[in-house]
């Protein structure tokens, strides 16, 4: 199988990237070192994850030894949600550009439908703040005076498309996409007086969330569609208590650790991670994969000698049940908001805390 996907623009997307959403700064350089050195050729990134700054200095050590070019790689970075409005999305990416010591990225997406949480005033950048803070503070993830998150619900993700399609005519991106969009709202980008079409979906997908009917409309689009959260994401950090995300799918088991993947991992002789980012890639998708773990990385990426039988694959199958932990639920205020359907019929609004929210420290 082809390791790249081609875009409807035309360029080559690698299958599997490596992603950055919970390294610790410190770990990043080595983790982006690594990856590229083990094969990878992807590096999923985003301003708010505060590490952007460690993977320019990665990027800039391996591009002055020569030991990768410029144009091997492919670098994604994301439109933060307080900088929605037209006017602030150019400074948004040029921050993360200067972050990376680059001229341009091969992919930008709109990292959330939501125009939240934003005062809609001033771009708001890293340097600011990548964690709840007040309004007045100018952070990434403001909040109102009682505490709860901040909204700019006089911006709309169709307008922020127009000023995004902008940056691909003034080559600061090559392609453009969307991510934390459901069905409804990808049709709406697309219905728009869109010059470019979404080149990527980047949404969460795993064994117990296979999302497809989302693949399939991409695929009949020709849109890309990515994984996140690819293996299940057993280390957020709310995994235990502090939010509704928190349950897992009867029996209970996280993603890595379910007997029936484990059985087809000891089979191949490779490890379960292996098993199911090779199900990502037979689903002829894409996939992106966090660790800062050196030894993990490289691991992760030994999924091109091997292939899984049509009854692993039905083993597999069986095991979507609609579970999604990355919610996000105390913006869910927002009528842009995309997983209303996932969340309890009695949730109240909740203020962002440690441990209940995805940007929270």
């Amino acid at each position: 199988m082809d390791p790249c996907i081609v875009l409807n623009n035309g360029a080559r997307m690698p299958r599997v990237g490596l992603g950055t959403w919970k390294a610790p700064a410190e770990k990043t350089k080595e983790a982006v070192l690594t990856a590229v050195r083990a094969g990878y050729r992807l590096i999923d990134c985003a301003n708010d994850y505060d590490n952007e700054h460690a993977v320019g200095e990665a990027l800039q050590e391996l591009l002055s030894a020569g030991e990768v070019k410029r144009e091997e790689l492919f670098i994604q970075a994301k439109l933060w949600n307080s900088n929605h409005r037209p006017e602030h999305v150019k400074p948004d990416l040029e921050a993360t550009l200067k972050d990376l010591q680059l001229d341009y990225i091969d992919s930008f997406v709109i990292h959330w439908p939501q125009a939240v949480p934003s005062t809609g005033k001033n771009p708001t950048l890293r340097p600011d703040g990548c964690f709840p803070a007040h309004y007045s503070k100018n952070s990434m993830f403001p909040l109102d005076d009682e505490g709860y998150y901040s909204a700019d619900l006089e911006s709309h993700y169709i307008e922020t498309w127009a000023a995004m399609e902008e940056l691909v005519d003034q080559k600061l991106t090559r392609s453009i996409g969307l991510s934390n969009f459901n069905r409804r709202q990808v049709e709406e980008v697309l219905l728009s007086a869109a010059k470019y079409k979404p080149a990527v979906l980047q949404n969460e997908s795993h064994p117990y969330l296979h999302e497809k009917d989302l693949r399939d409309y991409c695929r009949a689009n020709n849109i890309a569609f990515q994984a996140y959260s690819a293996l299940g994401s057993a280390d957020r950090p709310w995994r235990v208590s502090g939010s509704i995300t928190s349950g897992l799918p009867t029996p209970g088991y996280e993603v890595l650790s379910h007997p029936q993947l484990l059985e087809i991992a000891n089979k191949y002789g490779k490890t379960v991670p292996n098993v199911v980012l090779r199900w990502h890639i037979q689903l002829d998708g894409a996939l992106v994969c966090k660790s800062a773990t050196p030894s993990r990385i490289q691991e992760n990426f030994k999924i091109w000698d091997f292939s899984l039988s049509e009854d692993d694959m039905k083993v597999i199958d069986k095991l979507n049940v609609g579970w999604r932990h990355l919610l996000w639920a105390e913006t869910s205020m927002h009528p842009d908001y995309p997983f209303k359907d996932c969340l309890p019929w009695d949730y109240k609004l909740g203020k962002p805390s440690a441990g209940s929210t995805a940007g929270a420290k």
